[in-house]
């Protein structure tokens, strides 16, 4: 890898020197919170670039998401994913493909709601390292909290567009950098530097029509969030915030006299829905 010295996911490029927001933004994983990163924006398509190269073995090595379980909160949330799917045509009878699936949550949600044709994939994963389910095709490909992580987002589009069958759905739910201001550097979707492009919905959509997909739908409600108290996105990054504004603390165990003393956490975690985050976007396209 090089540092980033040109937008590579629109057809003007910007490039650092044009850029008219840049910060030095702060790791917010504990163990990096150290270490600081550059983030440029592209003037053209608005996405968000991390401009230094990274050893990103070293920094997913022990990657705290890695670790996450199919808790309440995250099963609701994954219902609302399905319902998605749904809407767009996903039966028991697709073949589906989960890419970037972390330790495989939702590959495991969705065939435990009856959906037997469910293969993941992610690079990070040992479980999930075989790359031969990749010469398979699909009905539905997700990806979601993936495209952000790659150092070729163009590349990823096609990869993916290749795998999918015609007619089929291909669904990428990523942060919108157009929804992100660096003069915020706690927002929870810079996460450096293992973000290395933050696309604009823009940009996104781009890629998408490049590699011969059709849009369907955007949504920009994220799929976290219910009208149940605290599953929403808007009470959980307020209290990442509060708790000191480290990824960690949304993993951990709940700081329950932290909400306790707060009245604007209980007013997020009973009205959160209502006031939603917009920094995610989740895109629909067909082939």
């Amino acid at each position: 890898m090089a540092e980033c010295r040109a937008c590579n996911v629109c057809d003007n490029p910007g490039t650092p020197d044009t850029s008219p927001e840049s910060a030095r933004i702060a790791s917010n994983v504990r163990r990096f919170h150290h270490e600081s990163f550059t983030v440029w924006r592209c003037t053209n398509c608005r996405s968000l670039h991390s401009l230094e190269d990274a050893d990103l073995d070293h920094y997913y090595k022990g990657y705290l998401f890695q670790s996450q379980h199919l808790d309440f909160h995250t099963r609701l949330g994954y219902r609302n994913r399905l319902k998605l799917l749904r809407k767009h045509g996903l039966t028991r009878e697709s073949r589906v493909l989960d890419y970037g699936c972390g330790n495989g949550l939702f590959v495991q949600f969705l065939r435990g709601q009856g959906y037997a044709h469910v293969a993941g994939f992610d690079a990070y994963a040992p479980q999930y390292q075989d790359r031969g389910v990749l010469d398979q095709t699909f009905d539905v490909i997700v990806s979601f909290d993936v495209i952000e992580h790659v150092e070729q987002p163009p590349d990823f589009v096609s990869e993916l567009a290749g795998r999918l069958r015609a007619g089929g759905l291909l669904v990428i739910g990523t942060p919108n950098a157009e929804r992100l201001s660096l003069s915020f550097p706690m927002a929870l979707e810079l996460h450096q530097p293992y973000h290395r492009h933050i696309l604009s919905e823009q940009a996104l959509l781009g890629l998408g029509t490049r590699c011969g997909l059709t849009r369907v739908e955007v949504v920009t409600r994220h799929w976290l969030d219910t009208l149940i108290p605290t599953a929403n996105s808007r009470f959980l990054w307020e209290y990442v915030y509060r708790a000191g504004g480290l990824v960690d603390a949304g993993l951990e165990g709940p700081r329950l006299g932290m909400i306790a003393r707060s009245p604007r956490l209980w007013f997020f975690a009973l009205a959160g829905y209502f006031v939603p985050m917009r920094g995610n976007m989740i895109a629909v396209f067909r082939k």
